[in-house]
């Protein structure tokens, strides 16, 4: 794939998300996509050299700036551009997002930890991430956590929904892979931005002041990274210990020096208050480094079974970790030590860029085949392609499950679909996004399509696709059987069809309460082993009917029809043609009958109108 990707921010190459910027650039190029990088002024990296990039403009070096451009200024860039790339991935989400994503996106969110550390950033950046950022990242196709903690996260703070979030877990370089001598260094290693209060050292520092002075001595603490926000809080709390004299800042370490650094460590401590992942973690496990950590989000995930965990808040209990680690006897170290080690196999950055590809992939396929209209995958197809569709899920057999045919119009999404001030049935909206087959029933639903810029080609009603669907079924020896329908209603407008030959498993009019259903009927339908159901119930009771039911009934297909057979026997008049294609048809069906239907239309369009403007604002993902 054609794959533009993001790589702001890279903090200058000395972060987490640096290094997740790094391996999943070179995983990406490493399984053949072309890449083209967007990247902050004048920083390109390492493994981005060579790739084509974009350079977001000198003035937005700073950060609110940054997003601000990320936010409103790239969209614009890629609409214009869309043609060259496949989809967009988002390298973080937690602090760069678009405001609208004119390619099939996914984006990856590291950690939601500003909802878990008061004062991390400044008020205004809190504001931006607590309030504008959500709203915006919700929008992308897919979201991706890189733990079950962010995910969770997300989903408490975020308000996501389970099944729009998937877990890829960070990877450890093949590299680092490679099982330590029976000897161990002596010094306790701690890899972090020097950043206050979020990376804990002031807690850390206080805990080391606490342990024997002897077992200190033999065991010096190396606080190594860069100096971030409040890193004079984090030395002046160095000065001050008991065993200041043990404590060592190493300052920003080059990825060069980095295996001269793990080489003399002989235990790995992690007491941040908050991650999305811990790279640092693994990585000590992979090189066979004794760990502590804390117990909470994904630290206490990530670490299973492997490392020691404590309360990130309580300086004894973070010293009491260290000394039972320091002090553990040769046969549980090497018990340690092995479980870790085969506890890091289940990470890789291949296997995290494949996760990242197939949701590409499948969005990128999803996007040329479906319009996402509230949800609902409403699909790309002409009346003759639909009617081939379902013919051939009619001769699917044995069935697994039923295939479910909906044909949505104003009033499916207005009984479907809730939004303040307006309610709408989750159950009815829940059968919809899962059927297997759904067109549109209404201009409106097509000419939303074409604002959003994923046009559907035509109007596919029920009302026209029954014919040809009987049609068809007659000449290849289908049978059908319809619910719902008066049986005069049916022997006339199979008349008018001219479908003597059509064999009709059953006719079904019995009248169906779904608080009270009598089990006969779908015993019934089951016994006749027709291969097309038509359920005639209207909306929404027909398709709340047929995905109750799906799981018991011996059907390859069933189509919700609502009042088709009555326009086909002539029962009841349809619009001329001229307003069917105007999208006026709703006018006709008024006019028709005024009494019962004004009240039901005026509120179907208002809250439609209405659904439409959140739909245009991004409130719906997949």
């Amino acid at each position: 794939m054609k794959l533009l990707v993001s790589c702001i921010p890279y903090d200058g190459g000395k972060s987490g998300i640096s290094v997740y910027v790094r391996e999943t650039v070179r995983a990406l190029r490493a399984l053949g996509h072309e890449l083209t990088l967007v990247v902050e002024p004048g920083g390109v990296p390492p493994e981005g050299e060579g790739l084509p990039t974009v350079a977001a403009p000198r003035w937005t070096r700073r950060p609110i700036l940054s997003m601000a451009w990320h936010l409103l200024a790239l969209p614009f860039w890629i609409r214009r551009r869309r043609g060259e790339f496949d989809a967009l991935f988002i390298c973080a989400a937690n602090r760069r997002v678009c405001a609208w994503y004119p390619l099939p996106t996914a984006a990856t969110v590291h950690d939601l930890a500003n909802f878990h550390v008061p004062g991390k950033y400044s008020r205004l950046r809190m504001l931006y991430l607590a309030h504008v950022l959500p709203l915006f990242a919700k929008r992308a196709h897919r979201l991706v956590a890189v733990s079950g903690a962010t995910k969770a996260d997300m989903v408490k703070f975020w308000h996501c929904r389970p099944d729009a979030v998937t877990v890829l877990y960070n990877g450890l370089p093949q590299a680092v892979r490679a099982e330590r001598a029976a000897s161990l260094p002596p010094n306790i290693l701690y890899i972090s931005r020097i950043e206050h209060p979020g990376k804990n050292h002031v807690r850390l520092i206080e805990a080391y002041g606490r342990i024997p002075r002897k077992l200190a001595e033999a065991h010096p603490l190396i606080l190594a990274g860069a100096d971030w926000k409040d890193a004079e809080i984090v030395h002046a709390a160095a000065a001050k210990s008991p065993h200041a004299d043990l404590i060592r800042f190493t300052g920003f370490v080059e990825e060069r020096d980095m295996a001269r650094l793990w080489g003399e460590a002989g235990f790995y401590v992690f007491p941040s208050l908050f991650e999305g992942f811990g790279l640092s973690l693994i990585e000590a496990m992979a090189r066979g480094i004794p760990c502590a950590c804390s117990c909470n989000g994904s630290l206490g995930e990530i670490a299973a079974d492997v490392a020691v965990t404590f309360d990130p808040q309580d300086a004894a209990a973070i010293a009491s970790a260290l000394e039972r680690l320091l002090t553990e006897d040769a046969a549980a170290r090497s018990a340690r030590i092995a479980r870790g080690l085969e506890h890091v196999k289940r990470f890789s950055w291949e296997t995290h860029a494949k996760g990242v590809e197939r949701l590409l992939a499948d969005e990128a396929a999803d996007a040329r085949n479906v319009a996402r209209l509230f949800g609902i995958p409403v699909a790309k197809v002409t009346e003759g392609e639909a009617v081939e569709r379902i013919i051939a899920m009619a001769k699917v057999r044995p069935v697994r499950r039923p295939a479910m045919v909906s044909t949505v119009n104003v009033d499916f999404v207005s009984n479907a679909v809730g939004a303040w001030p307006f309610r709408g049935n989750d159950e009815l909206w829940g059968y919809l996004k899962r059927s297997d087959l759904v067109t549109a029933d209404g201009m409106p639903i097509v000419l939303l399509s074409r604002i959003v810029r994923n046009s559907l080609p035509e109007r596919v009603t029920g009302a026209d696709m029954v014919p040809p669907i009987c049609r068809r079924c007659a000449r290849e020896g289908l049978s059908v059987y319809v619910l719902g329908s008066d049986k005069d209603v049916l022997e006339e407008a199979f008349a008018r069809l001219g479908m003597q030959s059509l064999r009709i498993a059953g006719v079904d009019p019995s009248f169906v309460d779904l608080a009270a259903e009598p089990p006969e009927i779908v015993a019934r339908i089951n016994a006749a082993k027709p291969d097309v159901l038509f359920v005639a119930f209207g909306n929404p009771k027909q398709e709340l009917w047929m995905g109750r039911h799906a799981a018991e009934l011996d059907v390859p297909v069933m189509i919700g029809v609502g009042g088709t057979f009555n326009f086909i026997a002539g029962r009841v008049k349809r619009a001329p043609r001229w307003m069917r294609r105007g999208g006026l048809e709703w006018i006709y069906r008024i006019i028709q009958e005024p009494g019962r239907l004004w009240r039901r239309y005026a509120y179907g369009l208002v809250k439609f109108s209405w659904l439409s403007v959140l739909q245009l604002c991004g409130r719906y993902g997949r």
